[in-house]
């Protein structure tokens, strides 16, 4: 017996919601499996429904960009420092710009006309900014604590706390600086001390 086509879709989307570096793959991989595959159900599927998909890709993006935009992560395996969100915010707009060919503004029951994707990238944008303050505030605060004796902490001294930062930091004072511009953030926002921790 066939699955229901909701069933189908709430499994590719979860797939495509938790998928890996490369969320465009995985919503191309949905895509493919749900319409193309001789294996897969061959649907066509409708805007909406492809719309549905790309809110898991546009969710996952915005979920990795954040991830290397933490200050509280600096200590997981999957982090990558700001160089990688750089990187994945890249991609993210690319994929906006790509998908946007096909993506309409849609009307549903009991909401006003939905973005587009390029609207999407305005309102990532926002919090993408909103992350990156945070990220800002916390290594000047950081930087201008001293540390206590009995403090225990990933940045105990000021060569530790300068190679932990530099581990956050890990891009030019020039990629940071255009990557604040294209957030909106004015250069005078940045700390004077954050040149001290970016790669040359």
């Amino acid at each position: 017996m066939s699955r229901p086509r909701q069933e189908l879709l709430e499994d590719e989307w979860l797939l495509v919601r938790h998928s890996g570096e490369i969320p465009e793959i995985a919503l191309h991989s949905a895509f493919y499996y749900l319409t193309e595959d001789l294996n897969g159900p061959q649907l066509r599927l409708s805007v909406e429904e492809m719309q549905y998909l790309r809110e898991a890709a546009t969710a996952r993006y915005q979920e990795i960009i954040r991830r290397d935009l933490c200050f509280e992560n600096r200590e997981l395996t999957v982090y990558r420092g700001v160089r990688r969100a750089i990187f994945n915010w890249h991609r993210f707009v690319v994929f906006c710009e790509r998908q946007d060919t096909n993506c309409h503004n849609l009307r549903r029951p009991g909401m006003a006309e939905c973005r587009s994707l390029h609207g999407q990238i305005k309102s990532d944008r926002s919090s993408t900014a909103e992350a990156f303050l945070i990220l800002l505030k916390k290594v000047t605060h950081a930087t201008n604590t001293p540390r206590s004796s009995g403090h225990s902490s990933a940045i105990p001294g000021s060569i530790d706390r300068r190679s932990s930062l530099a581990a956050v930091f890990n891009c030019s004072i020039h990629d940071l600086t255009l990557f604040a511009h294209e957030l909106g953030i004015a250069e005078e926002q940045i700390p004077q001390e954050i040149h001290l921790f970016c790669h040359e």
